[in-house]
């Protein structure tokens, strides 16, 4: 069995130590070598990005605009407004006795008179009791008439003192009584008449009629509540627009308008403003005003959708821009105006009115000023833009 060697030793030291300590230096100068190596590369790489977020933010904050200037208000404005016509009169025709429908003579679509009979009402019992009541007014005619008679006789003779004054009272009192009774019959009779003369329904006005809700042989009964008829007068219409407040003081009685429709394409129908409210509505800040159109042809109907154009002279103090150029941001309405160098100002402005496709500006904005069109929501103050004219095809933006 062969014993293991053991290392020599010159004058007590081991001479394998050194060998060993050479080894670990030069492993740490490798890691070292190895660290260098992997910092100068994320240094690289560091450097890398920021040069693209450079580019990136040059290209962000170096985008491409189109601006337009606000435009100075013509000398006259037209206001578009919605309305809607009424006829300018309009009335139901209801049932004042109880019967059966006779016959009518008018339909939808009809033009009548004051006076022309809509409809006949068959009232059986009015009949009736027209005819008791004639009868006993007729009697009580012959009554009052023999009660005369016996009444003079007696002032006579009792002025002549051949009867005494009671007796001639008595003849008084009788002839009073009758008198009353013939009265009061009188009267039933002439309330009877009046529910028979309404058997007969009657237009109030010259129109047309709108609606007919009964047929031969309904019953209708009076005071039920049923519109039997509905009369329009339509000649002139009546038209209701609500005017904003901002424009209120510039519609006043006498101011005249154009309204179209869509049923008339290409024509506008002069009205003129007879009547303001004189007072705005709290709920959307707007003023009711009423016009009046001729319609002596009936061919414009109640009911009907306009659109009214006022023709107003401008203030002259306000401006106008597109309606895409507006920043809805939390303090209020604003836009994007570029100041020398493209450096973007974001304004805050005042709106006078909305006209649809153009806003009416009142503060905020000079004549020169240059607006952005369609602005990104993440425009803000002292970004750099470039303004490219109409016709300019914007750049796309670099990719990193």
């Amino acid at each position: 069995m062969m014993e293991p060697q053991v290392p020599k030793k010159e004058g007590g030291k081991d001479t394998s130590a050194p060998p060993r300590r050479f080894k670990r230096v030069k492993l740490i100068l490798f890691l070292g070598v190895i660290g260098l190596i992997c910092v100068a590369v994320l240094l690289a790489l560091r450097a890398g990005n920021t040069k693209g977020s450079q580019k990136v933010t040059d290209a962000v904050t170096e985008a491409n605009v189109q601006v337009v200037f606000p435009q100075k208000p013509p000398a006259s404005v037209e206001l578009q407004l919605p309305g809607h016509t009424y006829a300018y009169y309009e009335a139901p025709i209801y049932a004042q006795t109880s019967g059966y429908l006779k016959m009518w003579y008018h339909d939808i679509g009809a033009k009548v008179k004051a006076g022309d009979i809509l409809g006949e009402i068959d009232t059986p019992e009015v009949d009736q009791e027209l005819s008791q009541a004639k009868a006993t007014l007729a009697t009580a005619k012959a009554q009052l008439a023999l009660a005369t008679t016996n009444f003079n006789e007696a002032k006579r003779l009792w002025q002549t003192n051949v009867d005494s004054k009671r007796d001639f009272e008595t003849m008084q009192s009788t002839y009073l009584a009758e008198q009353a009774s013939g009265n009061a019959d009188a009267d039933a009779v002439q309330r009877l008449q009046a529910l028979e003369d309404f058997k007969f329904l009657r237009a109030p006005f010259d129109g047309i009629v709108t609606s007919r809700s009964t047929d031969i042989g309904d019953y209708v009964g009076a005071n039920s509540g049923q519109k039997l008829f509905v009369l329009s007068k339509e000649d002139p219409l009546r038209v209701y627009v609500s005017v904003p407040e901002n424009f209120a003081k510039q519609v006043q009685v006498g101011t005249k308008a154009d309204l179209s429709l869509d049923e008339f394409p290409g024509r506008l129908f002069p009205a003129t403003v007879v009547t303001t409210s004189n007072a705005v509505n709290p709920s959307n800040r707007t003023q009711l005003v009423e016009l009046q159109v001729p319609n002596p042809s009936d061919e414009l109907w109640p009911g009907a959708y306009t659109e009214v154009h006022f023709h107003l002279t401008s203030a002259g103090n306000t401006l106008f821009i597109p309606a895409n150029t507006l920043l809805f941001r939390r303090e209020g309405p604003a836009v994007g105006v570029v100041q020398a160098g493209g450096k973007v100002e974001i304004r805050k402005v005042q709106i006078a009115e909305d006209l649809g496709t153009k806003l009416e500006i009142t503060k905020g904005l000079s004549p020169t000023d240059q607006i952005i069109v369609n602005p990104s929501d993440s425009l803000s103050t002292g970004m750099v833009v470039h303004v490219i004219e109409p016709n300019e095809k914007p750049e796309t933006m670099a990719e990193n």
